[in-house]
């Protein structure tokens, strides 16, 4: 079974399969740029960050 489901990154609507526990929230295309993000958070330096 397929849903439309509104992507919580860039607000796109789109269809996912609703057949596990755990329901998409992001596109694919914002999911592939969240994954490679976080394969390089092992490459963030403190001074990188914000002071807020």
């Amino acid at each position: 079974m397929e849903k439309q489901i509104k992507c919580k990154d860039c607000g796109k609507d789109f269809l996912a399969k609703v057949s596990g526990r755990y329901t998409r929230k992001y596109c694919d295309k914002c999911s592939k740029k969240r994954k490679e993000e976080y394969e390089n958070l092992h490459s963030v330096k403190f001074e990188d960050c914000d002071e807020d």
